[in-house]
């Protein structure tokens, strides 16, 4: 589940869930001074948090996370993008957060809503400074966003302000949409909300949306895409052609849209079925091991 936050000059703590296989949020926005703590939930193996890129001056990191290792805080001191992985299983697990310099505006509630089955958006602040315009963006995988338009603002104020979006451009099919606004002053400096998470209830229900490679070669990683409607553990079974369980793995699942990754290295070669269950929802898939 995404963090909420009222953008203000007092720090945060911005969980990050640590587990086979993925960061959950893989993606934060946050603010100069608030803290990234990484906590371990469950896995089958370790898993370390290990920076990528970071801006200049701001500091390293490589930490160990299992069942004795259990969490790793971070404080944000440096505004800039950093992206970082798990140095175990780099191609699978990876996140990145975003620290802004604050602005003198105060968020006091942002949250998506319906609004004749598309993503509203709702927000309000209680002081503007020099405020100029809120820009807001789009992203369908909860990484990669981009500005899909501008909401001018009051510029200066000591009473609430309301605001809303409405999308209309939203694809019928994605089940899940994320949003942020970024909050732009007038001298050009600019502060990202927290992210929001918008459910597309005219989509339909669908588990697995990505499923790759197929067929699988060494070294056997199988990549996958899968929605959830709520926190909770896939299962997923792999039977060879006569019916026998050949292998059961269980992947964390947060609300929304989730990365995962099933190891069928040791596997011999042949025609499977797999299938994968979450949440009452059941879906089978062949796939073929060279």
């Amino acid at each position: 589940m995404l963090c909420s936050k009222v953008l203000t000059v007092n720090a945060t703590t911005w969980t990050v869930n640590v587990s086979d296989f993925q960061f959950s949020p893989s993606t934060l926005n946050v603010v100069v001074g608030d803290v990234i703590k990484w906590v371990w939930i469950n896995g089958s193996s370790f898993h370390t948090t290990t920076s990528l890129t970071i801006p200049v001056g701001a500091t390293t990191w490589d930490v160990l996370l299992n069942g004795s290792n259990l969490n790793f805080s971070y404080t944000a001191t440096t505004a800039g993008s950093y992206t970082y992985q798990c140095d175990l299983h780099p191609l699978i697990m990876q996140g990145s957060f975003t620290v802004s310099a604050a602005v003198p505006v105060t968020l006091t509630s942002f949250y998506t809503t319906n609004v004749n089955e598309r993503p509203g958006l709702k927000w309000s602040t209680g002081t503007e400074v020099n405020t100029d315009y809120f820009s807001v963006r789009r992203s369908d995988n909860g990484k990669n966003f981009r500005e899909i338009g501008r909401v001018p603002a009051t510029g200066n104020s000591s009473t609430e302000k309301k605001y809303n979006y409405v999308d209309e451009k939203v694809t019928p099919a994605t089940r899940y949409v994320y949003y942020s606004i970024a909050i732009v002053d007038k001298d050009g400096r600019s502060q990202l909300s927290p992210i929001k998470i918008f459910k597309n209830r005219s989509a339909a229900t669908k588990l697995i949306t990505s499923l790759s490679p197929n067929p699988i070669s060494a070294p056997g990683h199988l990549m996958l895409q899968f929605n959830a409607d709520r926190p909770g553990t896939m299962t997923a079974k792999l039977f060879d052609i006569q019916g026998k369980e050949i292998l059961s793995t269980n992947l964390s699942a947060s609300q929304g849209i989730n990365n995962g990754h099933i190891h069928l290295g040791d596997i011999p070669a042949g025609n499977y079925t797999i299938r994968f269950s979450l949440n009452g929802v059941n879906e089978s898939y062949q796939v073929t091991r060279k």
